[in-house]
């Protein structure tokens, strides 16, 4: 059951994460784990550079029909050996840990009622995640720390990550990438609660 790690990295790696991404990168290696990494992208075209390995329209399979399953970890995310065990190990066929931004977990229903009333979805709070006793589908979430199966992925068309835009009412937005993915998704995600990372964001004090 292959595994293919893609990790999209824009500009840099913190310094602060090296020694995750060294212990990282020796797992993989003992445990025939496949890193593929790309720099100098932006969001949605890094990652359908990666998860076609370069063949973007005109290969747009090349690596999902060499691999089982296809892990996503931005190059800021904070984690351990345990928890990319738990994420690569899980049976679901679309699996996400979590992480917050700016306080908000990157999670959230698609309540169309409340973008019109407040211009912004649904997120969960990091309490309603923490207290979930099982696994839960949500409508979109970060894919800062996501896994999905490539039997999900032959169901859906290139390129795989957009920028929709999105119509309510008398507002229109562009939406992310990985909320286009999840729109466009067969699936749902499914969120696991005990399985939050960090997210690393240096900021100017």
């Amino acid at each position: 059951m292959k595994t293919v790690i893609l990790i999209p990295t824009f500009v840099s790696v913190s310094a602060k994460l090296m020694q995750q991404w060294f212990q990282f990168a020796g797992w993989c290696g003992v445990n025939n784990v496949e890193i593929l990494s790309v720099a100098n992208r932006t969001h949605n075209d890094a990652r359908n550079y990666l998860i076609t390995n370069g063949g973007g329209f005109e290969d747009p399979r090349r690596l999902i029909d060499r691999c089982y399953q296809i892990v996503f970890i931005d190059s800021d995310q904070v984690f351990s050996l345990d928890q990319i065990k738990m994420l690569i190990e899980h049976n679901g066929d679309f699996v996400s840990g979590w992480y917050v931004k700016d306080d908000t977990p990157m999670i959230a229903r698609w309540d169309e009622e409340k973008f019109l009333k407040s211009g912004h979805m649904d997120f969960l709070s990091k309490e309603e995640i923490e207290n979930a006793s099982d696994d839960f589908e949500v409508d979109y979430c970060g894919f800062g720390f996501t896994k999905i199966k490539t039997s999900v992925l032959r169901q859906m068309s290139y390129p795989y990550f957009t920028n929709k835009l999105v119509t309510i009412g008398d507002k229109s937005e562009n939406v992310s990438e990985d909320a286009s993915f999840c729109l466009d998704c067969p699936v749902k995600p499914v969120i696991i609660p005990k399985l939050r990372i960090g997210h690393l964001k240096e900021v100017v004090i």
